[in-house]
């Protein structure tokens, strides 16, 4: 598993230029902030400057081409040559887009931090930010939040790209899945309003999960028409599912 893990971050950094994303997750909430003088708020601050839409983003399209470009290239050949198996290599991808996704956060909080001493001097972490607490444990919350949604939405990219073989459709169905959050939630009102058991609908999840500790438990439920610890587990049970749906698909697939 060592091996494989070197020889992914090689291609990460290689092939697909991830000394670029970091930076850009770096410069990006500093740009932000600079550039527009609405984004010199505590709001801001707590959203890493806004780049959580970069991290997410970034996070699936690398989620998608770290995939795709192992068939397109023919790179996977020589690793199936080596004995190395398909389940290991689905692990190493898996690992590598988790650093990956911990590697855009890091970046972004020390442009954060930077843009924070350079535009919101007056801001403090100390004190009281909504609900959740002070500045740092909001912040913590939102790393917890963005992190959970972007491994429910790298499932579905996942099933997409080795089904189609193709990351341009897993992109979409990405941005879809980040932007679209009023429609999927138009969605979830429908099907809840037709039957109530279909409150376990996944669009409702992944809704629940953007939200989890953000509001009172009473206005949560009134929300999402379920208590926080069941939203946790029929995340989990979703993301079993889809990457165990995921990892099928990649081992029955072609070279």
């Amino acid at each position: 598993m060592l091996t494989l893990m070197k020889q992914e971050y090689y291609k990460a950094f290689k092939q697909n230029k991830l000394y670029i994303w970091l930076a850009l997750s770096f410069v990006f909430p500093i740009a932000i902030m600079a550039i527009f003088k609405t984004q010199r708020t505590a709001d801001a601050v707590l959203n890493f400057g806004q780049g959580t839409i970069y991290i997410v983003m970034a996070g699936i399209i690398f989620t998608a081409i770290s995939v795709s470009q192992e068939f397109g290239f023919g790179t996977i050949r020589p690793l199936l040559s080596r004995r190395f198996s398909r389940g290991a290599i689905f692990t190493s991808k898996l690992l590598l887009n988790l650093t990956v996704y911990i590697g855009l956060f890091i970046s972004a909080f020390v442009g954060t931090m930077i843009g924070q001493l350079l535009f919101v001097k007056k801001f403090n972490f100390a004190d009281k930010a909504g609900y959740v607490g002070n500045g740092w444990q909001s912040m913590g919350t939102t790393v917890l939040t963005t992190l959970l949604e972007m491994f429910f939405i790298a499932a579905l990219v996942l099933i997409i790209t080795n089904l189609v073989k193709s990351s341009g459709a897993a992109i979409g169905l990405g941005v879809v899945m980040i932007v679209g959050t009023p429609i999927l939630s138009s969605i979830s009102s429908v099907l809840i309003n037709m039957a109530p058991i279909l409150k376990w609908n996944p669009f409702n999840i992944f809704l629940g999960i953007g939200m989890y500790n953000q509001l009172p438990h009473q206005e949560f439920k009134h929300i999402v028409h379920m208590s926080e610890s069941n939203v946790i587990m029929a995340y989990v049970g979703y993301i079993i599912v889809m990457y165990g749906i995921s990892y099928l698909i990649f081992r029955k697939r072609s070279v």
